[in-house]
């Protein structure tokens, strides 16, 4: 294959355009999540707009799918390039210190009590209280990390990884199935996500191994996908259908969703930058929401505790003021939050860095 060739499928593979465009997507997540968070209603007339309108804020929650898609697919790449030690410190330096100022802050603000301040800190209160007691998303997600590790060496040893993960899920529904009646209702909210990480490590894998262009069938079948699931999700959120497990509306539409909606974003984003006339336009969206890609732990870390406490004070002033402030104080202080959790491990480096020096001194010296 002659080098033009090679370079027109690889921009052509949806594994390396989802590389390519991995923190954009990221962003445009962390800002649906904060729309279904915080979005004021602007349009009160019945109508094709309010109903539009309510629909992208109902769903929004599919942000933390695409999260976990996206995270299942990162943590191939990661675990390959250090030891398990290593691994573990570097996905606990970037999502549990955000995790811990906020929490300290609100123990401060909300007069917690210390018990319940370290039983959220140490997620404790997740599995043994309620999992929405405090930012369920990092006990989720240290979970899914702390597991991985055992779950990819299984998979790696399977001769036919596509079957092996469709047993993984199989085996999920049983249990499923099997807990409907028993399992605690609020942990149905981080149990239907098991799925959708186990098909993010399977991307992972695909994308490290699969380079061949995506064909038009490929192109077709995502675009499909994400038709199904977005409409899955109105009849889950706005019709209560209900798809095989209890709180399905967090099962198969968002796994449909997420599975779909990176790859289809990606290829949108590719085409607007790659025709010359509008390129600029193009760069331009995937620049613009990969900055908020930059702080979404962060931005999600600070929105709720936020807007809990602008809003009442709002209460007198249009949708429109309401969400301008809410959306700017906490895009603000969730990218302060992360120039401070970024700045301090900076130190913390540079101090062990000295550290290490000073003793290599000494050691010389005493040699």
């Amino acid at each position: 294959m002659s080098n033009e060739k090679k370079e027109t499928a690889v921009k052509k593979n949806g594994f390396e355009l989802l590389t390519k465009y991995r923190s954009a997507i990221m962003g445009m997540a962390a800002l649906w999540i904060l729309f279904f968070h915080e979005w004021q209603m602007t349009i009160t007339e019945p109508g094709k707009a309010a109903e539009i309108e309510s629909y992208i804020k109902r769903i929004g929650f599919c942000g933390v799918d695409i999260f976990l898609f996206l995270s299942g697919m990162g943590l191939v790449y990661a675990i390959g390039k250090s030891n398990i030690l290593t691994f573990y410190y570097r996905r606990l330096k970037r999502v549990f210190l955000p995790f811990f100022i906020v929490g300290l802050i609100r123990f401060i603000t909300e007069k917690w009590e210390t018990t319940v301040f370290w039983k959220n800190i140490f997620c404790v209160n997740f599995y043994q209280t309620n999992m929405y007691s405090f930012l369920w998303f990092v006990p989720a997600i240290l979970t899914f990390y702390l597991l991985f590790p055992l779950y990819y060496k299984i998979y790696e040893k399977a001769s036919d990884k596509t079957l092996f993960t469709g047993a993984m899920f199989i085996l999920w529904l049983g249990i499923a199935l099997y807990c409907r009646n028993s399992l605690r209702a609020d942990l149905w909210g981080f149990f239907n996500r098991i799925p959708v990480f186990l098909f993010g490590i399977h991307a992972g894998y695909l994308s490290k191994t699969k380079k061949d262009a995506f064909s038009k069938t490929t192109w077709l079948s995502l675009a499909v996908i994400l038709a199904a699931g977005l409409y899955f999700a109105y009849l889950a959120n706005f019709i209560g259908v209900g798809f095989i497990v209890p709180t399905s509306n967090c099962f198969l539409p968002n796994l449909l969703i997420a599975v779909s909606y990176p790859f289809v974003i990606a290829k949108l984003l590719d085409m607007l930058s790659s025709i010359p006339k509008i390129n600029i336009i193009g760069n331009g969206i995937a620049k613009f929401f990969s900055f908020f890609g930059l702080f979404s732990l962060e931005l999600y870390c600070v929105q709720e505790w936020l807007g809990g406490r602008i809003l009442p004070k709002m209460a007198n002033n249009s949708p429109f003021m309401k969400n301008f402030a809410v959306f700017s104080i906490s895009i603000i202080a969730g990218f302060v939050l992360y120039l401070i959790v970024k700045y301090f491990w900076v130190l913390v480096e540079l101090a062990v860095s000295k550290l290490k020096g000073a003793n290599k001194v000494t050691n010389n010296t005493n040699s």
